[in-house]
């Protein structure tokens, strides 16, 4: 009698490290300079996309890097021209932290579409689809694929049967072509994925389902093991050293796990090599930490405060001298999020928590200062709750926020036309940039500043590595590509490879 072969299934990679990775481990602190010589090994690496860029990008790039951000996904674009490149549609305030009118988020997706993003992810930390299903349809229009988030949490509200009907809701509205679970918080276990996973391919059909996971509480790797059993198309993943701790799973050991299991791949191990060769030597000389396997943290399901956040709440509470009050602002945080309705820990409600928490904490009295946009949250501006905000809680938030912060939400009214009267020589770019950063930080793109404190122009990213190399004996080593031009310059060495073109 023949043996029956069995076949098993083919499971696709997204790669978040250029993205969530640095996002989570270096403080979104990646240059556009660390990314270009690497970019074609990813492009030939097998995933099925690369996550460039979330909002929190935009913000570091000009903030910290004094980089254009848009130039960031025109040059990488240039570079990976077969993979898709991915960003994101964050509810009604696709810049900052605030409520943004539906003419700007319009133009922010038709222009993320123009300057190279395929694939647009749009989520609500409240799953309010009002907030995301007209920006995703919007962004489809314009031909990008689309993918909607169904964030997971726990919490009395967050049950499978609530996933089960966001998923046929935003389906309905959007026709999304993906949807994906993001465990941003890190704390799906195995046994309720075994529970949601199902239940929700008994009701998306023919759409692919894929898990973002994170590795907060040392869970993801068996939770991704038990995903793909239960039928998950593709998983988030980063390369090592930009993976592990608060960031996602290393693709590393998920693909050493998935081929023991007998799952099939399309990566190529040389390539992944490479690409993980080129970080770790970037971290090591730009101080950078590698991520590394977390142990369990139970609480860690408490306050559910995303990798990303916690890395820059450490930085914060050091800059005012409470490093170690950290775990009593994370306690807070978890008290914070069940009196405003268990909102969902993430980009931009996550910030809220951590702003009044830690504020709750420094002042010895809760809601004794109350953030505007914590006010806005608790009154409805950002979306519809789950839960409602705990009434004492709600009294005081009210009393003791800014006074001029209407009962109910204003509509808003467009922004663009004015934008453009007030810009009329500004590209789209441009004006997006000058809606949601000061003039200032506009006017110093392509600047950075000397060690001395003042201003250099530098056009581009390749420019400000080649100024670096000329003007500073700081840097031990420096990497230039061009084509199969290749520079490497390291203190008392120099090397070059390959021809010039």
């Amino acid at each position: 009698m023949k043996e029956k072969v069995v076949t098993m299934p083919k499971i696709d990679f997204v790669d978040t490290t250029l993205r969530d990775g640095h996002q989570c481990l270096w403080a979104t602190r990646m240059t556009t300079e660390m990314m270009l010589p690497i970019a074609e090994k990813l492009d030939s690496a097998g995933f099925r996309a690369i996550e460039l860029m979330g909002v929190v990008h935009f913000d570091a790039c000009l903030r910290y890097l004094h980089e254009d951000p848009w130039e960031r996904i025109r040059l990488m674009k240039s570079h990976i021209k077969s993979t898709p490149l991915q960003a994101f549609i964050r509810s009604g305030c696709v810049l900052g932290f605030d409520l943004c009118p539906d003419d700007l988020n319009e133009l922010w997706v038709e222009t993320l579409i123009e300057n190279g993003i395929d694939r647009l992810v749009g989520f609500d930390g409240l799953h309010d689809f009002d907030n995301v299903a007209p920006y995703l349809n919007h962004a489809k229009k314009h031909g990008a694929t689309t993918i909607a988030w169904l964030i997971y949490s726990v919490s009395p509200v967050h049950t499978d049967e609530l996933y089960i009907e966001k998923a046929k809701e935003i389906i309905k509205r959007a026709n999304v072509d993906e949807i994906v679970i993001q465990d941003t918080s890190g704390v799906l276990t195995p046994e309720r994925a075994g529970t949601l996973i199902p239940a929700l391919k008994a009701v998306i059909g023919d759409i692919r389902l894929g898990l973002h996971g994170h590795s907060l509480v040392g869970l993801s790797q068996r939770t991704y093991l038990e995903a793909v059993k239960c039928g998950v198309d593709n998983v988030y993943t980063c390369i090592s050293p930009i993976a592990d701790g608060n960031a996602p799973p290393s693709i590393q050991t998920s693909l050493k796990n998935f081929r023991h299991m007998g799952y099939e791949t399309d990566m190529s191990d040389t390539d992944i090599a490479e690409i993980s060769s080129h970080f770790e030597d970037i971290a090591t000389l730009a101080g950078h930490s590698f991520g590394e396997a977390q142990d369990f943290d139970a609480a860690q399901f408490h306050h559910q405060i995303p990798g990303g956040v916690l890395s820059n709440l450490a930085s914060q509470l050091k800059a005012l001298g409470i490093p170690e009050k950290i775990d009593e602002v994370l306690n807070e945080c978890g008290r914070v999020r069940e009196d405003l309705g268990w909102p969902i820990q993430v980009t931009p409600f996550a910030q809220f928590m951590v702003v009044q928490a830690t504020l709750n904490l420094i002042k010895g009295e809760r809601y004794s200062v109350v953030p505007d946009e914590v006010k806005k949250y608790a009154l409805g501006y950002f979306g519809k709750h789950l839960a409602p905000v705990e009434p004492n809680a709600l009294d005081r938030i009210v009393e003791r926020g800014s006074q001029s912060i209407a009962l109910s939400r204003p509509k808003l009214a467009p922004v663009v036309p004015s934008l453009k009267k007030r810009f009329p020589q500004a590209s789209k770019e441009e004006l997006l940039l000058r809606y949601a950063f000061p003039e200032e930080m506009v006017n110093n793109l392509g600047k950075k500043i000397d060690a001395d404190g003042g201003l250099s122009t530098v056009t581009l990213p390749l420019a400000h590595l080649v100024n670096e190399l000329i003007n500073t004996r700081r840097k031990p080593f420096v990497f230039v590509q061009n084509g199969n031009f290749q520079l490497k310059a390291e203190q008392n060495r120099s090397e070059v490879a390959g021809s010039v073109k």
